[in-house]
């Protein structure tokens, strides 16, 4: 099965999980080294290793028990087993771009939404974004913003203007009102209303460019009046500057490369989470692809192994804390490169904290700088 890589939440189609043992465990399931729980779709695509070596499937383990891996033999203590899950991949439930189809629930539209055949609607139609309707829309109501808009108090835009027969100007025209609302309508020439400019922050102004554009203004009369602008002052409330042109990352992304062989600023600080995490006696495997930094509180004394995963760059920090006892220590595996080959001495009073600062060189070499004694 090829491996299609992460989706946006985190899991993909491969997935791993890393046991270390207590000792005399005969099953595994539940949260693993990175309290992360094990789960998976078929039994039948797993790979399980123990110390690096591949265990047989139904000799060596069993997954009778949903995500569970049992039937081991009595594990030792320290004992580091992988599991590997392959999940099946599959799409479903859906409509065809070609051919149609209907959808039987709900459907939301986080963007624009355009559409170019008729359009019926059978139904309340709530807008909350912006839509652009280029073909025939049947509706006897559309409420947009709290405001109702009536089929008898319908707009129309025309291409023509019968009363001065100028052809080619732009007509706004409520169609079918009467009495005092008769011809209600705005009116440019043509081709003068080109530019939609911000002229200063208080004012949106639409300007004709020509001189020639004017407002039909005057029912009784059919006065037009010239002018310039039109200036809609402060108080009009439109969007915020760029919020709809604005590059945004959401949720969990992976952005695989910036700069482009530029220099990348950031004009505010960048933040990295930091992974708080109670360890017990025995092995840890810290994965340095899901997190950089760590805040570790010892109840026991531990051993951090070399990681599964190194990607050269990998950079952080690993806070490291003694608990209300103390006298806990850390030993370190051979991923680990401290100044002058040899790791460092905890602090071991209650509640004292040390820093291990590091960077990745290769997949096998850390290059790790401790701090001991904060305050």
């Amino acid at each position: 099965m090829p491996y299609l890589g992460r989706s946006t939440d985190g899991f993909g189609v491969r997935d791993r999980f890393v046991f270390t043992a207590s000792g005399s465990e005969t099953s595994l399931s539940g949260s693993d080294d990175n309290s992360r729980t094990l789960k998976y779709q078929d039994g039948t695509y797993i790979d399980v290793f123990m110390n690096g070596v591949l265990l047989l499937r139904g000799t060596d383990y069993n997954t009778n028990t949903t995500n569970t891996i049992a039937g081991l033999a009595s594990l030792a203590a320290n004992d580091i087993v992988e599991i590997i899950v392959y999940d099946v991949f599959s799409v479903a439930d859906t409509v065809s771009k070609s051919d149609g189809g209907s959808f039987a629930g709900a459907v939301t539209f986080d963007s624009t939404a355009t559409v170019t055949g008729a359009a019926t609607l059978s139904s309340t139609l709530a807008v909350t974004g912006a839509q652009t309707l280029t073909g025939t829309t049947s509706a006897t109501q559309i409420d947009i913003e709290g405001e109702t808009l009536l089929e008898e108090r319908a707009i129309m835009l025309e291409g023509t203007d019968s009363d001065f027969s100028n052809e080619g100007s732009l007509l706004l025209l409520d169609a079918s009102a009467s009495g005092t609302d008769a011809g209600e309508k705005l009116l440019f020439e043509a081709n003068t209303l080109d530019s939609l400019t911000k002229e200063d922050p208080d004012a949106l102004v639409l300007e004709d460019n020509d001189n020639n554009g004017f407002i039909f203004h005057n029912t009784s009369t059919n006065e037009r009046v010239s002018t310039q602008k039109i200036t809609l002052e402060s108080g009009t409330q439109f969007e915020i500057p760029n919020t709809l042109t604005a590059p945004k990352v959401t949720g969990i992304a992976e952005i695989s490369n910036v700069g482009g062989d530029q220099n990348t600023n950031f004009d505010n600080s960048v933040s990295v989470d930091i992974k708080a995490m109670s360890l017990g006696a025995g092995t840890h495997i810290l994965d340095l692809d899901r997190n950089a930094n760590f805040q570790l509180t010892l109840s026991g004394n531990i051993t951090l192994a070399n990681p599964a995963n190194l990607t050269a760059g990998t950079t952080g920090s690993i806070f490291v804390i003694q608990d209300g006892t103390g006298s806990r220590t850390a030993s370190f595996g051979t991923s680990w490169d401290f100044i002058g080959g040899t790791a460092p001495t905890l602090t071991t009073a209650a509640s004292s904290v040390d820093r291990i600062d590091y960077i990745v060189l290769d997949s096998t070499n850390i290059h790790a700088v401790a701090t001991l004694a904060y305050s």
